[in-house]
Order: structure tokens, then C-alpha cells, then sequence
């Protein structure tokens, strides 16, 4: 009989060594992750410690008083400053200028303030941290590694499971505003622009700016100087200065040396004359020197006759796009350049 019991025993056992207990991609990382949350639970009871649906923890969070996210919009963007450290409290980014400076990372070219981006191309952890946040407020939360992806599951165990390899990541998150029309909100801010930076031509209605466009939205041109020759420029190579700034005034480029010197940006290693810009037969066709150009900046030319100064004013659609350029120019920036053809 013992026998028996002995095979039935070990008939089980090897029933049971059969079965295996399905494991999820980032089982590990989430046992990493909530030691963590227990450790810092314990050394910062003040924090709130209020955990999402899909696993981040908000820590800190103050309301503001304009206008909620609520989630359920079809298109959102946002306008956020933000810091970012690791677990361990070390910053990894920032777009705030004097933490950069308090860092020794900061850089007199580099563009800081609000970044304007798609809520929806956000991380998923960290569209879900800014949803439901007002307009001015602030939020603090750690995001585990498994939500820093751009796929989007219907329930958070599948997030555990995704093939996205990330550190948990502290996110510190001021909402500027937040708007469902990126298109409008930047047409708006240049003519904002236009009439606090030329009022005689554009007067003090941003309304009436956006109307004396000449029929093309998001581009403008004002004459500074009139040419010394009433001529229409194509086909042809001339020489030109120029000076590329944001609209918060900020320059980064230009071909004059006292003004890269003033403004921060001189490179001993570069060459400050009067560039070449040789017309093409469409806007894809220009060059500015041996390079190919922004639509924005061929238009302006086109605009110019020989001697003439003259200022484009743009939208980001013919500059650098969503993405913007480098650590310079950050996505959704209207774009100013001041143009002098020489000769």
C-alpha cells in the first residue's frame, strides 16, 4: 500500500514539475521597482504616495486652476517644463534654465523653457501622470521602466510584458497650458508677435495680423531697408548676413561676429562673412552655402531684391517641424530671420 502511495505521490509531483508559471517580461524589474517604493515609503512618509492605474506613484502633486485634462479628448497637446532624475535622485534632463546652470550643464545657445508635444506621443506612463492635471499645476511621480514605452495596451498587465527595456525614471512636470489645436495655438503666437515687434505694420490686433498675411498663413514678410535695385532674384548666387532667432529673441545663427559674440553663440572655429544663397527653381533647390535650407528661410529670399533687409517671420511647418533642430530650436518654434543681401 505504501507503494502505491509513494507512486501517486511522485505521479503528482511530476504533474506538477510540469506546469510552468507563466513569467512576464519585466517580472524582475517590477520586484526592483516596488523594493524601491518600499524603501523610499519608509525614508519619505511625507510624499503622497498615490498610485496610478497602470503602477507609476505620484509623490507630490499641486492642483492648478485652469483647465483639466480629462482624457478623453481626441487630440491633446501640452506645454510643460520638466526635470528628471534617476532612482537615485541624480538629474538625467531638464529643460529649465537655471537647474541647468545649477548643474553646470547650461549653455548660452541651448534653448530652455516650455516644450510644446503631443500628449499622445508621450510615454504612455507619462501621459497617464498628466492626465487629469489642471492647467498650472504640478506633479512629481515615479514611472516604472515598463510604462516609459509609446505602445498602448487596454490593461496594465500587458505593460508588463512589453518588450521596452527602461530604468524607472522621477518625473517632475509643471503644465504650462495644454490646447487641442496646435495649429491655431502657434498662427496665434506669431501674431502676437507681429504686433508687439511691429506695430506699425501690423497694428495692435493679433486678429487683423493673422488677416494681412497676404493670404499665406504662417509666414510673413516685413521689408527693413528698400533694395538698391528693383530687380526679381532666381537663377542666380548672391551674398548675404543673417541672424536666426526664436521669438523669445533668443539668436542661434548668424554670419555677423560682433552679434554671435553678444548674444552667446561665437564659435572661434567658424568663419563670420557674408554667406552665399543661390536660388533654385523651388524651395527644395536653394542653398545657403553648399546646404540645403528651411522652406521659411527660402521664402524670405525670394521675397528680397539686391541691397534690400528685409525680416521673415514663420511658422514651424516650413522650419524645423515637430522636432525642432538640435538643443537650439525645440519642435513647434516659429522661427525669425533678419536677411541683408549685400550684393
Amino acid at each position: 500500500m505504501k507503494k502505491y502511495i509513494i507512486f501517486i505521490a511522485l505521479a503528482c509531483l511530476s504533474i506538477g514539475c510540469g506546469r510552468t508559471v507563466a513569467t512576464r517580461q519585466h517580472d524582475a524589474d517590477k520586484r526592483s521597482f516596488d523594493a524601491w517604493v518600499y524603501v523610499q515609503k519608509e525614508s519619505h512618509p511625507e510624499y503622497l504616495w498615490k498610485q496610478t492605474n497602470l503602477g507609476s506613484w505620484i509623490l507630490e502633486d499641486t492642483p492648478g486652476t485652469g483647465e483639466l485634462i480629462t482624457g478623453t479628448e481626441d487630440t491633446v497637446y501640452i506645454r510643460v517644463n520638466y526635470t528628471t532624475r534617476n532612482t537615485s535622485g541624480t538629474i538625467t534632463s531638464t529643460n529649465r534654465e537655471k537647474i541647468a546652470q545649477q548643474l553646470g550643464s547650461y549653455h548660452e545657445s541651448y534653448y530652455y523653457g516650455p516644450d510644446v508635444m503631443y500628449l499622445g506621443g508621450t510615454y504612455a506612463g507619462v501621459e497617464e501622470v498628466i492626465t487629469g492635471m489642471r492647467d498650472g499645476g504640478k506633479r512629481t511621480a515615479a514611472v516604472p521602466g515598463w510604462l516609459l514605452t509609446y505602445t498602448r495596451y487596454d490593461d496594465a498587465e500587458k505593460y508588463l510584458n512589453d518588450s521596452t527595456s527602461n530604468a524607472a525614471v522621477i518625473y517632475e512636470i509643471e503644465l504650462i497650458d495644454h490646447f487641442r489645436n496646435v495649429v491655431e495655438w502657434e498662427l496665434d503666437s506669431l501674431c502676437r508677435y507681429l504686433v508687439k515687434a511691429f506695430p506699425a505694420k501690423y497694428g495692435t490686433d493679433p486678429v487683423k495680423a493673422r488677416a494681412d498675411s497676404a493670404g499665406t498663413d504662417g509666414f510673413y514678410y516685413v521689408q527693413t531697408q528698400k533694395p538698391s535695385v528693383y530687380k526679381v532674384l532666381k537663377d542666380t548666387t548672391v551674398n548675404i548676413n543673417y541672424i536666426g532667432r526664436l521669438l523669445n529673441g533668443q539668436v542661434f545663427d548668424t554670419t555677423i561676429r560682433d552679434t554671435a559674440i553678444f548674444y552667446g553663440i561665437y564659435n572661434s572655429s567658424k568663419t563670420y562673412e557674408p554667406t552665399s544663397f543661390t536660388y533654385g527653381s523651388n524651395w527644395s533647390d536653394a542653398k545657403l552655402g553648399s546646404n540645403t535650407v528651411i522652406e521659411g528661410f527660402a521664402r524670405t529670399m525670394c521675397k528680397m531684391m539686391p541691397g534690400e533687409k528685409g525680416t521673415g517671420i514663420f511658422w514651424s511647418y516650413i522650419g524645423y517641424g515637430t522636432s525642432g533642430s538640435g538643443s537650439t530650436i525645440p519642435g513647434f518654434a516659429p522661427l525669425r530671420f533678419d536677411i541683408e543681401i549685400v550684393n
